[in-house]
């Protein structure tokens, strides 16, 4: 039974670092786009900073952002079904 819950902790511990990781890169890839964005002169009325901050705040927000939760959730469901599977036989 130990070695059970000692393996989905680690499992969850290394989803939980997958997650961290795509999410810091996942947000850096944005805002080097709203970086270009700009440079490309897309809204001169605001400020650089104030720019890139209203298109981070927005991509938190962002179906793309939300999707990161597949990360846990797309694993432990078919880690589900796999031990049912291997339950019935």
């Amino acid at each position: 039974m130990f070695i059970i819950v000692l393996r989905a902790v680690l499992v969850l511990v290394l989803l939980a670092a997958v997650y961290v990781g795509l999410a810091a890169f996942m947000r850096w890839q944005r805002q080097r786009t709203l970086e270009a964005e700009y440079a490309a002169g897309v809204e001169p009325a605001l400020t650089r900073e104030d720019y890139i901050a209203k298109g981070l705040a927005a991509y938190e927000r962002s179906p793309e952002r939300k999707a990161l939760y597949a990360v846990f959730i797309v694993p432990l469901i078919v880690g589900a079904i796999l031990g049912a599977l291997s339950a019935l036989t």
